[in-house]
């Protein structure tokens, strides 16, 4: 991977991190987050956001934190991460689009 591809990447990352996926879901006191950071995945387990399985060696953000009570770990693929990034300039469009394609997936 070049310099250029791997700072750009770097960058993407960093972006995605600062996304509060819970922004609005106010949660309770009690609430914390152990873990946030992106890994290298070794796949078989589904996207949060849109539902699709993550693939080994796919570059994801994972979550893991206390909420009500309860040890919880959430995935997001690439994909969804590159949206997350994006929310910042695009007022949230292609996260919004990435939702969708989980409500499908869900069906």
């Amino acid at each position: 991977m070049s310099d250029t591809t791997q700072a750009a990447r770097e960058h993407m990352e960093a972006e995605c991190l600062r996304v509060n996926p819970f922004d609005g879901d106010f949660g309770s006191p009690d609430d914390r987050v152990l873990s946030d950071k992106m890994v290298t995945s070794r796949g078989g387990k589904p996207c949060f956001l849109c539902r699709c399985i993550v693939q080994p060696g796919e570059r994801t953000r994972v979550h893991v934190a206390i909420y009500d009570g309860d040890m919880q770990t959430y995935r997001w693929c690439a994909l969804c991460c590159h949206a997350m990034a994006m929310s910042v300039i695009d007022e949230g469009m292609a996260w919004e689009r990435r939702k969708a394609i989980g409500r499908q997936n869900h069906d």
